[in-house]
């Protein structure tokens, strides 16, 4: 089977496609237009095809293919070019999801009537259309991504952190903080430094949270009552675990990508993403008493392709957000949470109060 990916504006498009039909494939071919960001977004998605093949010890040849698009001539010999790639035009299959009108009004005039099938994906529904001669077929995507291959897929280098297993072990303490002792918590991460320089001289009130905070790892001793263990990671630890019960594909915690720019390698490192039909999300934890929300905002505003096109962000506090109903239709209150959710971007706080209501509104937010 050969597989013909048009590349558009959004790699949502074709990444789904190409993951579900990766092992019935023999044969895979990119297509893209000569400009400059299209040359570009190629050479990311090729990259990323590249290692996924190596990864898997994948038989699968990748191919590309650059033309120019307001070329008639340069067209047609694209279309004729796909044709030699299989010696039955049955087994050849078009994305054209979010190709280009011109180049896929030419394919599907010049290949249509020769047996070529063409592939209109559903990223919301997370199914496609099989159109060819004999008609058109509905089909559901049967292998979701994970996260991993995702971004793998769109060109970035992956690391996983090795917070889920800290988490998973030390679920029952890290709960027992955030859900019985919340207060005194939120009281110890304010602790003057002076004072209490290390975990080891805490004292009174504090002990028992010492107590807890050895039992995860004793070698925490030493370590400075300000560290980012104690006054960020272990909220977000507590909220993974709180979204883990949900059903979802994948769900990852700490990861860090990258890519490379010329000799350096831009990092993006993410609290909680959540994998679900094809649709990545994601859940960033502040614990921090002063939170800049509308650098936040803009942030992840610029991050927002980064992540998937069309997923959703919420961002999670341990107080809850200052927004109601009366601010949602003030002319001038509330900007920033108003710019945040004309961009798929929600405020919520509060979890250990109400863990079941928190849960279902994540759930809602993510389709889950």
């Amino acid at each position: 089977m050969t597989l013909v990916s048009i590349l558009g504006d959004f790699h949502s498009s074709i990444l789904p496609i190409f993951y579900d039909y990766k092992d019935r494939l023999n044969t895979h071919l990119l297509v893209y237009d000569d400009s400059k960001k299209d040359v570009q977004n190629a050479k990311n998605v090729n990259n990323g095809i590249k290692k996924f093949i190596k990864k898997n010890n994948s038989s699968l040849v990748g191919l590309n293919y650059k033309l120019d698009e307001d070329s008639i001539e340069a067209l047609d010999r694209c279309a004729q070019y796909i044709l030699t790639l299989s010696d039955n035009p049955s087994d050849i299959y078009i994305n054209t999801t979010d190709g280009y009108a011109t180049l896929t009004t030419i394919l599907n005039n010049k290949l249509f009537n020769k047996g070529v099938n063409f592939i209109a994906y559903d990223m919301f529904d997370n199914q496609y259309n099989i159109l060819n001669s004999s008609g058109l077929t509905t089909k559901n995507i049967e292998k979701n991504m994970n996260i991993v291959d995702h971004f793998l897929l769109k060109g970035y280098k992956v690391e996983k952190s090795s917070l889920k297993v800290f988490a998973e072990k030390n679920a029952k303490n890290i709960k027992k903080i955030f859900e019985k002792m919340s207060e005194k918590y939120d009281d110890f991460t304010k602790l003057d430094s002076y004072i209490y320089p290390t975990i080891d001289d805490l004292r009174g009130r504090y002990e028992h949270i010492k107590q807890i905070i050895l039992e995860m790892d004793s070698s925490f001793s030493v370590q400075p009552v300000k560290h980012p263990l104690f006054t960020g990671t272990l909220f977000e630890c507590y909220i993974y675990l709180v979204v883990k019960e949900m059903e979802f594909d994948d769900i990852e915690i700490g990861m860090e990508i990258s890519r490379k720019y010329k000799n350096s390698y831009i990092k993006n490192e993410f609290d909680i993403l959540i994998m679900k039909d094809n649709h990545l999300h994601m859940i960033e934890c502040k614990f921090k008493n002063f939170i800049k929300l509308d650098e936040l905002v803009y942030k992840y505003i610029a991050l927002a392709s980064t992540i998937d096109e069309d997923g959703k962000m919420a961002i999670v506090t341990k107080k809850p957000p200052l927004y109601n109903e009366e601010i949602d239709l003030h002319e001038a209150k509330g900007l920033t949470y108003k710019r945040g959710k004309l961009s798929n971007i929600y405020f919520y706080g509060n979890v250990h109060k109400n863990k079941t209501k928190f849960q279902k509104e994540i759930k809602e937010l993510f389709n889950i």
